[in-house]
Order: C-alpha cells, then structure tokens, then sequence
C-alpha cells in the first residue's frame, strides 16, 4: 500500500474524532429554542460516551459513535440534519465495508493490511475510509460540532 493510501486510512478517524473535540461552555437550558430543546437534551446525554470514544487510542473505536450520532441525527433540527446524515452515512459506509470484507475494525492496521485481504477488498475499505475523511464529512462534523456549542452551549466530547 503506498505511504499515501496508508496517512488516508490512519489519518480519517483521528481528523473526524478531532472535529468533535471541542472548549465546553455553559449556556441557561431554559435559553434553548423548545424545538431544539430535545436535541440538547441528547447531545448532554451522549457527551460522556463520545468523549470516551475520542479519547481511545484504537481506531476501530470510532465506529463506537455510530449509535449515539445515531441518536443525535434522530434528534437533529433540521437546519443541521443533513450534516448528521454525512457524518452517519460515511462511518455506516466504513462500518459495511469492513462486516463484508471480514475485517475486524480494531485489528486493522493500514499500514500493515492482512497479507490475505484481497485488492478488492483492501481498495473498498480505502474508498469507505476517504469518503469518511472527506473535506466534505470533516466540514459537516465540524458544522454539527458548532451547532452543538453555539445553540446548546456544550461540546458533543469534552
């Protein structure tokens, strides 16, 4: 695998978990918007679980966030949804990519790829991994990140 497929595939997880790791502030609940009220609720109920997950040093962790981005993008306002959908669709991507090749996400290392993991397979799970680190996904995570802070006054991870 050339060093470049290799920073793509390491460097995809690390770029989106960073994104989520943001300065905690405070904000009055009772200052929430009702109809967002909800989403706020689940963003202060999810925010240990994905700090633990930002915090873990295995990359295969991160596919731990899907149930609560899940969540979050259940709740989701609209005018933040469809960032919610990027995010939750491009690790459900990676999550599929890796179920059909039979590759254990936490034993998976990019730089050193099972030497049995046919080309096909090895090619798909770096397209799910670019896709994953797309400027478009980490600009969408990092819009759902800010929306968290600005409208609900607190980080998804701390």
């Amino acid at each position: 695998m050339s060093s470049r497929r290799s920073r793509v595939l390491r460097s995809a997880p690390a770029l989106l978990l960073a994104v989520s790791v943001g300065s905690a502030c405070s904000r009055d609940p009772e200052a929430v918007p009702e109809p967002q009220a909800d989403y706020c609720e689940t963003v202060a109920d999810q925010q240990e679980t994905l700090s633990e997950i930002a915090a873990a040093e295995d990359p295969g962790s991160l596919l731990e966030a899907l149930p609560p981005y899940r969540e979050l993008a259940q709740d989701a306002p609209r005018d933040i949804d469809a960032d919610w959908d990027r995010v939750v669709e491009s690790l459900e991507g990676l999550q599929a990519v890796l179920e059909e090749t039979g590759v254990d996400p936490e034993e998976y290392d990019a730089a050193d790829p099972p030497t049995d993991l046919p080309e096909e397979d090895l090619a798909a799970i770096e397209r799910a991994a670019r896709e994953l680190g797309s400027e478009e996904t980490v600009a969408a995570m990092a819009r759902v990140e800010q929306h968290a802070l600005d409208v609900c006054g607190t980080p998804l991870s701390r």
